[in-house]
C-alpha cells in the first residue's frame, strides 16, 4: 500500500510539474536593422530587442527564444507557416496577407538622405518630383515608401530604385557616389554612420558629404505573426493578447521611451538639412 501511495504520489507531482511548465515559443528577430534589432555575436541586440525582453520578463506561462535570422529568410519561414513570429515588421497587408500584427511597438521615421552634391542641384519642389532620374537606395526585404506619386514614378522608370542588403552598404554606395538618396529610418541611418565613423569608414567632420531631405513619413514596428499552418501554434491567440496587454503597460509607464532614450544618446550629431520638401504623407 506505501509502494503504491508513493507512486501515485509521484505521479502526480509529476503531471503538475508537466501542467505548470511555460510553454516553449522562438521568435525571429531581423539580423542586421540596427540599432532596432541586430547580432552582436551571437545574440541578439536592438531597441525592440530590448522592449521585448522586458515584455516577455512579464509572461511567465511562456519561455520565450530569440532567433537571430536574415530579414529575407525570416520573412520566407513566416510566409510558409515554420515559424510562429518575426519582428520588426511595418503593417503590409496587401504585401504579407500571410501575416497578423501585434499591437504597435515603436514609431520609426522615414527619411530621405541625399549626397550634398547632389541635393545642391534639387528644385525645391515637393518629394518625389525633385528626385526624377536619381538612383535611390534601398534595403533589400523592405517595403517601405508607399508614397503613390513615387510609385507611380518608379513604375514609369523615372526613378532607379537600388537595392543593398544592408544599411552599411547603402550607406557606403552612396558616399562613393553609387547612389544619389538613400531612404531608411532616421535613427537607423544616425547608428550606422556613427558605427562608420569609429570604424574610419570617415571622420566625424567628413559628414559634410551627406544632407537630411525630407521626413516622409513615421511607421510603425510590430511583431509580425504568422497565419499560416496555425495549429502548429495553438498558443498564438493566447500569446498575442498577453503580449499586447504587456506592451501598453510598458509604453504607460516609460519603460519604451526610457530605453530609447538609452539609443538616442549613442549618437550626438546631426546632419544639415537639405531643404526639400515632402509631398505631406
Amino acid at each position: 500500500m506505501l509502494r503504491l501511495s508513493t507512486l501515485l504520489l509521484a505521479c502526480t507531482l509529476h503531471v503538475t510539474s508537466w501542467a505548470d511548465a511555460p510553454i516553449e515559443v522562438v521568435i525571429l528577430c531581423d539580423a542586421a536593422y540596427p540599432p532596432y534589432s541586430y547580432a552582436e555575436g551571437d545574440e541578439a541586440r536592438g531597441i525592440y530587442t530590448d522592449i521585448l525582453r522586458v515584455a516577455f520578463t512579464r509572461m511567465p506561462d511562456y519561455r520565450v527564444h530569440i532567433r537571430l535570422v536574415p530579414w529575407a529568410r525570416g520573412l520566407r519561414e513566416l510566409s510558409r507557416g515554420r515559424a510562429l513570429a518575426i519582428y520588426p515588421p511595418y503593417r503590409r497587408p496587401d504585401e504579407r496577407p500571410w501575416m497578423d500584427y501585434s499591437r504597435p511597438i515603436l514609431r520609426e521615421t522615414l527619411v530621405v538622405f541625399v549626397r550634398a552634391e547632389v541635393a545642391r542641384t534639387l528644385e525645391p519642389e515637393h518629394f518625389p518630383q525633385a528626385y526624377g532620374g536619381l538612383r535611390i537606395g534601398q534595403n533589400r526585404g523592405f517595403i517601405n515608401i508607399v508614397d503613390q506619386d513615387y510609385q507611380v514614378m518608379l513604375a514609369k522608370g523615372e526613378l532607379r530604385q537600388i537595392y543593398s542588403k544592408d544599411n552599411r552598404t547603402n550607406l557606403a554606395m552612396l558616399y562613393r557616389g553609387r547612389l544619389d538618396a538613400y531612404i531608411n529610418d532616421r535613427r537607423a541611418v544616425l547608428w550606422e554612420l556613427e558605427q562608420m565613423r569609429r570604424d574610419g569608414v570617415f571622420e566625424k567632420s567628413a559628414l559634410n558629404w551627406v544632407v537630411e531631405g525630407p521626413w516622409l513619413s513615421g511607421e510603425e514596428g510590430y511583431l509580425g505573426y504568422t497565419r499560416v499552418n496555425t495549429s502548429t501554434y495553438p498558443y498564438k491567440d493566447d500569446f498575442k493578447k498577453r503580449l499586447d496587454a504587456v506592451l501598453l503597460d510598458l509604453e504607460r509607464e516609460g519603460v519604451i521611451y526610457r530605453i530609447v532614450r538609452n539609443y538616442d544618446a549613442l549618437y550626438p550629431f546631426d546632419l544639415q538639412a537639405a531643404g526639400i520638401q515632402s509631398s505631406g504623407q
